[in-house]
C-alpha cells in the first residue's frame, strides 16, 4: 500500500533556506520552512521521511518532444551525410522493418532510463503513414499504462512524411486517434502544401477535441515562415492555449522587431514553443562554410516577452540525431551555452523550461512546488539551480505521485599511489 512522503532539510528552486515539503496521496500537502533529523524512516502513522540533505528538490522534469519509435536506430544505419535529406530517406526505409515488439523493445531502454533521470511526464511523436502503418500505435500505447507508475506518457499522433500529397494517411491519422491517441500533429514543412497539411491537423484536432502539436518552422531555407498561417488557424478555430510547435528554427533568423510582433501573436493565443537544441544544432546551417548560425529559437527572448517555452530532447540515437541519452537536465546545459544564459536568473528560467514550463506546453497545468500540485518531484545532489544546469548530476531520487519510483548514485574512488602529492 503507497505511503505519504515528507521531505526534508531540502532546498528549494525560487527559496532560501531548508525546507520541509509533505506529500499525501500523490499531491504536495504542503511546504513549509523546517529541518528535521538526518534519516529515513517510517513513523507510526505510516508517513515515511526523505532527508535530503540539503539537496536541490524541483519538480519533476518533462520531456515534451521525443520519438520513442525512431529512437536506438544509429547501430543500424549510421550518419554517411548528416543531412535532414538524408535522416529523412533512410529512417523512412529502416521504418518498413520495423514490428511491434521491436519499437517496444527501444521504447523501453528509453522510457526506463527517463524515468531514472526523473522525467516524470513525456510526450512521444507516433508515426503514422502507409509505410509505418499503425505499427507504432500499437507499440506504444500498451507502454502508457505500463509505465504510469514512474512517468505519465502522452502520445502524439504524427504525419512525419506528409498528408496532401499521400492522402491515404489521413484515414490511418483517425484511426490512431481513435486507436487512444492523445494529441495530433504533423510536420507541415515536407508537404507539398503545407498550408493544406496545417487544415488537415486542425480539422482532426476538432474531431477529437484534442490538442495540437506541430513540427514547424524547421530547417534554414527559404520558405516563408509557416508560423503566421498556424496563428491564425489557431484564432479561427479557437484552439487558444492548446497549440505546441517544436523545433522553430527559423525565429533564430529574424531580426528583433520581426520576432517581437510573432512573440505577441503566440502570447495572445497562448501558443507554447518547446526548442530541440541536440537535433537543432547538428541539423543548421550545414550549407555555411564559416560563421556559422547556431539554429536554435532564441526562446530566451520568446519569454522575456510572455510566451512559455520549453526544451525538449527530440530525438535519441538517430540520423536525426547521432548521440544524446535522453536527460533532460544534460539539455539544460546545451541549451544554457548555445543561448549565452550565464546569469542565475536565467538558469532558473531553464529549469523552468525542462519542468513547469514544458509541463504546461503539453497541457499538465497542475506541475510544480505548489500545494495542491502533482506530487512529482525529483532531488538532486546538488545545492543550487546553478549547480543543476551547469553539470547535470548524477545523484537523484525521483518521486512520481508521492513514492520514490527511482534512485541514482555516483560511486566514485581515487587510487592514487602511497608517495602521490594529494
Amino acid at each position: 500500500m503507497p505511503h505519504d512522503l515528507q521531505v526534508i532539510n531540502a532546498r528549494l528552486p525560487d527559496r532560501d533556506g531548508l525546507w520541509t515539503v509533505a506529500l499525501r496521496q500523490g499531491k504536495i500537502a504542503a511546504i513549509a520552512p523546517k529541518t528535521g533529523p538526518v534519516a529515513i524512516a517510517a513513523d507510526e502513522s505510516g508517513t515515511q521521511t526523505l532527508d535530503a540533505h540539503k539537496g536541490l528538490l524541483i519538480p519533476g522534469l518533462v520531456d515534451g518532444h521525443i520519438h520513442l519509435d525512431k529512437a536506438l536506430l544509429l547501430d543500424r544505419h549510421p550518419a554517411q551525410a548528416g543531412t535532414f535529406a538524408e535522416a529523412m530517406a533512410e529512417t523512412l526505409k529502416l521504418k518498413q522493418g520495423f514490428t511491434v515488439a521491436d519499437i517496444q523493445s527501444r521504447a523501453r531502454q528509453v522510457l526506463e532510463t527517463a524515468i531514472k533521470f526523473g522525467i516524470t511526464a513525456m510526450r512521444s511523436h507516433v508515426e503514422v503513414d502507409p509505410t509505418a502503418g499503425l505499427r507504432a500505435m500499437a507499440a506504444l500505447l500498451p507502454l502508457r499504462q505500463e509505465y504510469a507508475w514512474g512517468l505519465t506518457l502522452q502520445l502524439a499522433v504524427f504525419a512525419q512524411e506528409g498528408i496532401t500529397q499521400q492522402p491515404e494517411t489521413l484515414p490511418l491519422l483517425r484511426q490512431a486517434m481513435a486507436m487512444g491517441g492523445d494529441v495530433i500533429g504533423s510536420a507541415p514543412y515536407v508537404d507539398t502544401d503545407p498550408e493544406g497539411n496545417v487544415r488537415h491537423i486542425f480539422d482532426i484536432a476538432q474531431e477529437y477535441d484534442c490538442d495540437v502539436d506541430f513540427h514547424l518552422d524547421f530547417l534554414d531555407d527559404d520558405e516563408p515562415l509557416l508560423l503566421p498561417f498556424v496563428v491564425a488557424e489557431t484564432q479561427r478555430r479557437g484552439w487558444q492555449g492548446r497549440v505546441c510547435l517544436g523545433h522553430m528554427t527559423k525565429l533564430a533568423w529574424l531580426p528583433p522587431e520581426k520576432l517581437a510582433d510573432l512573440a505577441a501573436a503566440l502570447r495572445e493565443n497562448q501558443i507554447s514553443v518547446l526548442a530541440l537544441p541536440a537535433s537543432d544544432l547538428y541539423m543548421m546551417a550545414r550549407q555555411e562554410t564559416h560563421s556559422q548560425r547556431r539554429g536554435v529559437a532564441p526562446i530566451h527572448r520568446l519569454a522575456e516577452q510572455g510566451v512559455n517555452v520549453g526544451l525538449a530532447t527530440n530525438n535519441i540515437l538517430n540520423l536525426f540525431t547521432p548521440f544524446g541519452d535522453g536527460d533532460v537536465l544534460k539539455i539544460c546545459t546545451l541549451l544554457a551555452q548555445v543561448l549565452q544564459l550565464g546569469t542565475t536568473a536565467s538558469h532558473q528560467l531553464c529549469l523552468a523550461m525542462a519542468t513547469t514550463q514544458a509541463a504546461r506546453a503539453i497541457g499538465i497545468a497542475d506541475h510544480g512546488l505548489a500545494v495542491g500540485n502533482r506530487a512529482d518531484l525529483v532531488l538532486l545532489d546538488v545545492a543550487s539551480v546553478s549547480a543543476a544546469v551547469g553539470a547535470a548530476p548524477q545523484g537523484r531520487t525521483v518521486i512520481k505521485a508521492g513514492q520514490v519510483v527511482a534512485q541514482s548514485r555516483l560511486d566514485q574512488q581515487l587510487f592514487a599511489p602511497e608517495n602521490a602529492m594529494v
